[in-house]
């Protein structure tokens, strides 16, 4: 299944969300004022965005003065996104690596945050697992994602806008826990189960209205629904 899904990512990495690369600042400011609101603090934080693409949300927390290192399994969405943070004159770590198998360190991370990674993972608990691993405790969790297969009727579609995807995920989707059902609610409770606590979410508006705005055809494809986006902390052990 990993073949294929590296397959179809490496392939997408060409055209993959340049339908706003005219307007990367106007997505940056979005990201920038969401970080602010998660992160209340002037501190430098280390984070990690795990199944970072193009590497837009690493550039723009970077760009904020943070310490970022954005991971794929893609080399060729690694190189995309070195590309876009030289455009942009901001440093991020790069480094090719699988989210149910990270190859970071244990507890050195105060953020780790994905964006619509978890519904393309056979093994969503591996990389819960892994995400609380990284993070020192009362680090915070960001997980944002959407629901990719439904119409707006609620009846799952039955192929997708790429030939390419429906080729060669035909039956690796499936096997993908979140391929379906990707509710906020549903992500919320695996997070309980691996150590996270004070879980809160909500629907990404002013994202959703950056999406519409610049790319009306694609979003109506899309988004029957703005992207939700999940917030949790590692739990403090005690001592």
């Amino acid at each position: 299944m990993k073949d294929k899904i590296l397959e179809y990512w490496d392939f997408r990495s060409s055209d993959y969300h340049t339908e706003y690369a005219h307007c990367m600042d106007e997505e940056m400011d979005v990201w920038k004022s969401v970080f602010s609101e998660i992160l209340l603090t002037d501190k430098k934080v280390r984070a990690v965005e795990v199944g970072t693409g193009p590497g837009i949300l690493a550039i723009s927390l970077a760009a904020m003065g943070h310490d970022v290192t954005g991971v794929d399994l893609s080399e060729n969405m690694l190189e995309k996104a070195a590309a876009n943070a030289r455009e942009k004159g901001v440093n991020v770590l790069l480094m090719r690596g699988d989210a149910e198998k990270i190859p970071l360190k244990d507890g050195e991370y105060d953020f780790v945050f994905s964006k619509y990674l978890l519904w393309t993972l056979p093994q969503p608990d591996k990389f819960l697992g892994e995400c609380c691993r990284l993070l020192k405790d009362g680090g915070i969790m960001m997980i944002i994602d959407g629901l990719w297969f439904h119409n707006p009727d609620g009846t799952e579609k039955k192929s997708s806008r790429y030939e390419r995807f429906d080729e060669l995920y035909g039956d690796v989707k499936p096997n993908l826990p979140f391929a379906k059902e990707n509710t906020p609610e549903r992500i919320a409770d695996l997070a309980e189960s691996h150590g996270f606590e004070d879980l809160t979410w909500r629907f990404l508006d002013d994202y959703d209205a950056f999406l519409e705005r610049n790319d009306p055809s694609g979003h109506a494809a899309a988004y029957i629904k703005p992207p939700h986006m999940i917030l949790a902390k590692k739990k403090v052990r005690n001592s």
